[in-house]
């Protein structure tokens, strides 16, 4: 009993909602109109002229019906058409007044039913005027619609003086098309409202891979510090452990400090292996590995040649630079340096196929500078067009192909350690990157410039250039 008292409620809830929607004749559309120009706009209302004077043109031709009552019910047929756009119901119901006024004019029995009830002109002011109804208003508003403009069309019809038996008007033409129109608008509104989700969720898709990425980048990072880190609090603890043993008779004060500098580090290492080492766990299917499957030593600055070659036997032309004497850089930036490079190289081997790249190091007092540019492809290369720098189209060393947010990962790693990243198209049509990692021990009072990382071929430098073709 509960489950039909349960249906009984909501069909009457529906019912009513319903029923408040089809006299809802002051209501406004929610949902805009598609944009139109100008001359649509004056086509429309030719045609909306047009109707109303043949409509009314077509009335005062019938036995009974003056000059003026045919201009005015002319009207009243082409008024709805025009109210449809910003007052729908309002203009539905004062169409099938139209229809009725014009229907019961003059002498009924001495129509034509070939324009009765609907006139031809008529039955375009009713197709309009349900098109409104089928954009503006949910489905089932507008099959109700339907049903009474077939319901009241039928009553007329089937009250008319002549025989009704043998003629029904324009009551079917009117029927058929207005299901039509209405069927086809449902189906092209829900064509474009679908079309407006999958936007919206392709832009929620494409903020969450973004995000995804980011995060990956920032983790893949946070591991690559984990063991330069890990490293040095692993060198601090063995060296304050080792340190009294080189001192004949140290006093107990230093022997207590190295063992207190000795826990610290091992309780320091411990807290960073309990954080970090979750992203390692998470990451060690695509982390590198040694002969013996062991996680392998960070590539540097020193692995660039080896780098260099493989990219080479891709097919491409990588022309190497270096400006001033190289030097041991910390690890960090030693490692990111790498990274970038690698990253930079990756992009040019994918999007520029076969062409000529330069890698230019550049060892300078504040820091150092890369830049990897590589000239225009030769022939198109099938990828997702670039919107802005770091945008869709791009690979990631780390991530998976077509990820789109190489870029994106070279600039998170660059800020990480405080340096500055620069992408972008060249005039030529090609792509560089340019990037500029601050050293650890830097001058406070020298500037973090990094157009100074990379000077120009052929500047004054402390050291010529050495140049590898």
């Amino acid at each position: 009993m509960s489950s039909k008292a349960g249906v009984r409620a909501r069909a009457r809830r529906q019912g009513i909602a319903l029923w408040d929607e089809l006299f809802d004749l002051r209501g406004v559309p929610e949902r805009p109109l598609p944009p139109i120009g100008d001359r649509v706009r004056w086509l429309f209302w030719l045609a909306v002229v047009v109707i109303g004077a043949t409509h009314g043109g077509v009335l005062a031709g019938c036995p009974g019906v003056s000059g003026g009552l045919g201009a005015a019910l002319g009207v009243t047929v082409a008024v709805p058409v025009l109210l449809a756009a910003s007052r729908p119901m309002l203009a539905w119901w004062m169409s099938l007044g139209a229809m009725l006024a014009s229907s019961l004019a003059g002498d009924v029995a001495a129509r034509d039913h070939a324009q009765w009830p609907w006139t031809v002109s008529g039955l375009f002011a009713q197709f309009l005027v349900s098109a409104y109804v089928a954009y503006f208003k949910r489905p089932t508003v507008v099959v109700a619609t339907w049903a009474v403009t077939g319901l009241l069309g039928t009553a007329v019809v089937r009250n008319a003086p002549a025989d009704p038996n043998t003629s029904w008007g324009t009551l079917p033409v009117l029927l058929l098309g207005t299901a039509t129109v209405m069927t086809v608008v449902l189906a092209l509104r829900g064509r474009a409202e679908a079309r407006r989700e999958l936007a919206v969720q392709s832009d929620l898709t494409t903020t969450e891979r973004d995000r995804r990425t980011l995060l990956e980048e920032r983790a893949r990072i946070a591991r690559e510090l984990h063991d330069v880190v890990a490293h040095h609090m692993s060198v601090i603890a063995i060296q304050a452990e080792a340190a009294p043993y080189r001192v004949t008779d140290p006093p107990p004060e230093l022997v207590k400090s190295f063992a207190t500098i000795r826990t610290n580090a091992v309780d320091a290492l411990a807290e960073l292996r309990r954080v970090l080492g979750l992203l390692r766990a998470d990451g060690e299917s695509g982390a590198e590995v040694d002969g013996h499957g062991r996680p392998a030593p960070q590539p540097t600055l020193a692995r660039l040649p080896d780098l260099v070659e493989n990219v080479r036997a891709a097919g491409m032309e990588v022309e190497t630079v270096t400006v001033g004497a190289p030097r041991e850089l910390s690890v960090g930036v030693d490692v990111s340096a790498y990274r970038i490079a690698q990253e930079a190289l990756s992009n040019a081997l994918r999007h520029a196929p076969g062409t000529r790249v330069r890698v230019e190091v550049a060892y300078v007092t504040t820091g150092i500078g890369l830049r990897v540019h590589n000239e225009p492809p030769r022939e198109p290369v099938p990828v997702a067009p670039l919107g802005s720098v770091g945008s869709a189209g791009w690979v990631g060393s780390a991530g998976s192909v077509g990820s789109g947010h190489g870029v994106l990962g070279m600039r998170e790693r660059a800020g990480m350690i405080g340096g500055t990243l620069k992408a972008g198209f060249t005039a030529d049509g090609g792509f560089e990157v340019e990037v500029f990692l601050p050293s650890a021990d830097r001058p406070q009072d020298e500037p973090l410039d990094g157009r100074r990382a990379v000077p120009p071929a052929g500047g004054p430098t402390d050291h010529p250039p050495s140049k590898e073709p």
